[in-house]
């Protein structure tokens, strides 16, 4: 099953997306969760194996790091986030916080320049880059070492960094002289300085076409720039005061935060086209942001309020609002797609909030695998949260499917266990089968705190005098699935305008 990106809004449908958000949403967020569990459900019986679940993610805690944390990257190969400490805006060099993924404690504290901002990490060859905003050079750490091997002269003033993983180089803005600094990987020196607008700030990198997009904070613009002539081909008009900025080279995206705007604006930019696509409401001042290409997620701290809006990349809407801790003033956004958290420097403290949309993983064994037409089998399903620090027990459903005809015990099992694992069983009987396989699915529905995961195994038919026709297990459902698919939406659509009515009344 293909699911394909859906088309980007007009600017006449985007004026009527922001205008909605104006409303009270309170009633339509409530029934979203049930269509959508209503959806899911169907689809994971009628397309077995091939939904993906997106579970809320929710603030987990704060880890301490440095002074005033401005800066993360992630170490995706060895599980290492990189936090880079501004400090106190001194004349002193300052650290960088290493710390374990898998348990978000602290391994190693790195001395790099005067005052650390942007950091960019190439985990393929385990180089991590340090912009040094007061000493104006970039530090090069050895990740498996954990040891600065060089220091690069850059602009003045370097903010940000992003990195091309294909050609091994690396491209800091330098807000204090407007230029874009390229740096050779391999040799750790410096190539040219490209001119940009004035005071840029963040910059991203599309891998998927060699461009490099970067925002000039004082001129409301985004200088788009060849990856291979390293020439600036087009200026970008992007709104009020752009900042941090993100991109998906899956969906071929670039994301970037309208950082002085109390309405909160997160305006896109089509890849492909390089034009403006549309804009996204968000919260109050947004400052930080990162994508999570393998949930398609896009992260959005809002510095104004406290809180970190959730894109869903599909239908390019908030999804979900999440509250940090009181008084946090959130800033720049990292992503780590090995555990799935969040990870958002609080400015002005020594700590960083974590997000954790508890990724899991789920296991299938069926005993035994191989049998005849009149036995049965026993297949246990088991989910373990794997999102390191602070992990728990996973909860809820496991749904049952077969590509072949026969009979479970029941659809679905409830998870029992302790611990960060849990399991059930049920028993699969085939019905109409000669010799051969068939697959046996398993999909974790998630729960509030984890998100979905599945897993499949094959079982070995060995009884040759019985014939059939495989007949997937799952199409037997549609008529009842789809029928009660309608009548659950009518009543959500009835229950939802009743509610409506009143409150207009």
């Amino acid at each position: 099953m293909t699911f394909t990106y859906p088309l980007l809004p007009t600017q006449v449908e985007q004026q009527k997306m922001l205008e909605k958000r104006k409303l009270p949403m309170r009633s339509s967020h409530a029934i979203r969760p049930l269509i959508f569990l209503s959806l899911s459900i169907a689809m994971l019986l009628l397309f077995p194996g091939t939904v993906n679940l997106a579970r809320a993610e929710s603030f987990a805690g704060t880890v301490t790091v440095g002074v005033n944390p401005d800066g993360i990257g992630v170490d995706t190969s060895l599980n290492r986030i990189y936090v880079s400490n501004y400090g106190n805006n001194g004349t002193f060099p300052s650290t960088v916080s290493v710390l374990n993924g898998a348990n978000n404690s602290l391994i190693a504290t790195i001395l790099v320049g005067v005052s650390p901002a942007g950091v960019a990490v190439n985990s393929a060859t385990h180089r991590v880059y340090i912009a040094n905003y007061n000493s104006s050079n970039v530090s090069v750490i050895n990740s498996v070492t954990n040891a600065v091997i060089a220091n690069v002269a850059v602009g003045t003033h370097p903010s940000r960094i992003a990195l091309n993983p294909a050609t091994d180089e690396i491209y800091v803005t330098n807000s204090g002289d407007n230029t874009v600094s390229r740096i050779n990987g391999t040799t750790n020196t410096l190539l040219d300085n490209i001119n940009v607008g004035r005071r840029p700030t963040g910059i991203a990198l599309l891998s998927s076409t060699n461009t490099i997009y970067v925002t000039n904070s004082l001129d409301g613009t985004a200088s788009v720039i060849d990856g291979k002539t390293h020439s600036v081909i087009k200026t970008l008009q992007v709104g009020n005061d752009p900042g941090n900025i993100a991109s998906d080279s899956i969906t071929n995206l670039v994301y970037l935060v309208n950082s002085n705007s109390s309405n909160g604006i997160v305006t896109l930019i089509n890849g492909t086209s390089n034009d403006l696509a549309s804009t996204i409401g968000v919260g109050i001042f947004p400052s930080g942001i990162d994508v999570n290409q393998v949930t398609n997620k896009i992260y959005v701290s809002n510095s104004g309020e406290g809180t970190v809006s959730i894109i869903d990349g599909f239908t390019l809407t908030v999804i979900d609002t999440v509250n940090l801790a009181f008084g946090t003033t959130p800033g720049v956004v990292g992503v780590n797609t090995v555990t799935n958290e969040i990870y958002v420097a609080n400015g002005g403290r020594k700590t960083l909030s974590v997000l954790s949309g508890r990724s899991t993983g789920t296991g299938l064994t069926c005993n035994p695998s191989t049998l005849s037409l009149s036995a049965s089998t026993t297949c246990t399903a088991a989910v373990s949260d794997l999102s390191g620090s602070g992990a728990s027990t996973p909860t809820a459903l496991v749904f049952f499917s077969s590509s072949g005809q026969g009979n479970f015990s029941s659809a679905n099992c409830i998870l029992v266990g302790s611990g960060t694992t849990a399991s059930c069983s049920i028993s699969f009987k085939p019905t109409a089968f000669g010799s051969g396989h068939q697959t046996i699915y398993a999909t974790y529905s998630g729960d509030t705190a984890h998100m979905s995961s599945s897993a499949n195994t094959v079982v070995t038919l060995n009884d040759a005098s019985v014939g059939g026709t495989l007949i997937p297990i799952y199409s037997h459902y549609s008529i009842v699935l789809l029928s009660t698919m309608f009548i659950i939406g009518t009543l959500v659509l009835v229950l939802y305008s009743r509610k409506s009515g009143m409150k207009r009344s």
